[in-house]
């Protein structure tokens, strides 16, 4: 196995109904959410470390991966969320024809944008929505955090090549999105000025073309307290720091998640047994 810990077929550690994504994508009805078992970042605060580090999930073929996407279709989801599927993309590409075909739903890329143009190329007409987090603008933040060296640089050119793809955010009369990029980006106790960087690169590189999604949900998990400047959540004092900068920059779409979201009940409990049934 490579870094990203994927075998050769699917690994899917949950399937569910997702009701806190971003207004746009979770709507009244949810998302169809399916979590993928692998991630090629190795970040030391991850919040889903149980299935992107330990590789909880079990292996399951197409037909299964399709079952799947049906059933939360018949369960009302407004879209299909695919939540780090960048190890399998070989595997999605074969099959994502057929899910847009069984469920008609839009499909949405949701990754790290640590990804080579070239891979993300082969998914150009497959996937409706891209929501790739922005994590980093310093290198050496990204590598100590992240291992994810140059992650600036190739997170940039793959929301570029997003972007390209799908055009400007397309949402349907009640709200809902059905094409387009949405950024996100999780302010990280004591970066705040890596933060502003990347707020103002999107403004710079984007600026209509985006949804900007804010994230103030961080709490350390995994292996976050060995590292004493983010072994802590947010301060209210950053909190609002962050929330003028953003306001300044007068983005013409996007969200700013309120500080009560930094709670582990909003982090998805991953059952194996939603995948069985």
């Amino acid at each position: 196995m490579g870094v990203c810990g994927a075998p050769a077929d699917f690994k899917v550690a949950h399937a569910m109904i997702h009701h806190w994504e971003e207004p746009c994508i979770s709507g009244d009805k949810g998302s169809g959410a399916i979590f993928f078992s692998g991630c090629n970042l190795k970040c030391v605060y991850c919040q889903n470390f149980q299935i992107s580090q330990q590789g909880q999930g079990k292996i399951i073929d197409s037909s299964k991966l399709l079952t799947l996407c049906s059933k939360l279709k018949a369960q009302g989801a407004l879209n299909i969320n695919l939540i780090t599927p960048t190890p399998y993309t070989d595997l999605l590409i074969k099959i994502l024809p057929e899910i847009k075909k069984q469920t008609g739903l839009p499909i949405i890329w949701n990754s790290n944008a640590y990804e080579k143009i070239e891979t993300l190329k082969q998914l150009d007409g497959l996937v409706d929505v891209y929501l790739p987090d922005f994590k980093y603008f310093d290198d050496d933040l990204a590598i100590k955090y992240s291992q994810a060296p140059n992650y600036f640089k190739i997170a940039l050119s793959a929301i570029k090549e997003m972007v390209r793809q799908t055009g400007k955010v397309k949402l349907d009369k009640n709200g809902f999105i059905k094409k387009g990029v949405i950024i996100r980006h999780l302010i990280l106790p004591g970066q705040i000025e890596d933060t502003k960087k990347i707020l103002a690169a999107i403004k710079d590189n984007f600026e209509y073309d985006v949804y900007l999604s804010l994230m103030a949900q961080y709490y350390p998990a995994y292996l976050a307290e060995q590292y004493p400047e983010i072994n802590r959540k947010l301060t209210l004092e950053e909190y609002n720091e962050v929330k003028d900068y953003f306001e300044s920059l007068k983005f013409s779409g996007g969200y700013f998640q309120e500080l009560e979201s930094a709670d582990k009940n909003y982090t998805p409990k991953f059952d194996i047994h939603s995948i069985e049934k």
